[in-house]
């Protein structure tokens, strides 16, 4: 008898929901650019991973997350002055989970491996001070530098 009377309401309610979904169609005009790009466009990608980013026995990433890459390393500047100009796309897949340590933000915790939360990371801190060097690092030798806010808002880890 519970059973009925729980699985009832639980009908209703999923019953009741599909009818306040709506129909949209979505047209895409693709005959026309938006934007144009030349033959020597280059773009890189700088992402949050770090070092204990891991898989199938492998840790690629190493330093090369922004918070801890070098950006004195020599061959890093004479790659990125070799593609000039270049834009450097700050982001990735941890983009949603970093903090800004700015204003009235007290805490600056590191990214720490969390199986249960989004990508297996924990939020992790951008710094002022990282923030600056960053900063510099990008001014005198090229050009456009961005930071990329990924879509990932309220998604959630998915397991089987």
């Amino acid at each position: 008898m519970y059973f009925k009377f729980t699985f009832c309401p639980i009908i209703l309610l999923l019953w009741a929901s599909l009818s306040f979904a709506q129909n949209v169609n979505v047209v895409i005009h693709g005959t026309g650019s938006i934007a144009k790009t030349d033959d020597n466009f280059v773009c890189v990608t700088l992402d949050w991973w770090p070092v204990e980013k891991c898989e199938y026995n492998q840790c690629p990433w190493g330093k090369a997350g922004i918070l801890n890459l070098d950006l004195r390393y020599g061959a890093l500047i004479n790659a990125i002055k070799a593609f000039n100009p270049l834009r450097i796309k700050v982001g990735g897949s941890l983009q949603d989970n970093v903090v800004y340590k700015v204003g009235e933000v007290s805490s600056c915790p590191n990214f720490m491996k969390r199986e249960d939360d989004l990508f297996g990371f924990s939020q992790g801190c951008l710094s002022m001070e990282r923030w600056d060097q960053l900063n510099r690092f990008f001014q005198p030798h090229w050009g456009k530098a961005y930071i990329r806010a990924e879509c990932s808002f309220r998604k959630k880890r998915v397991t089987n």
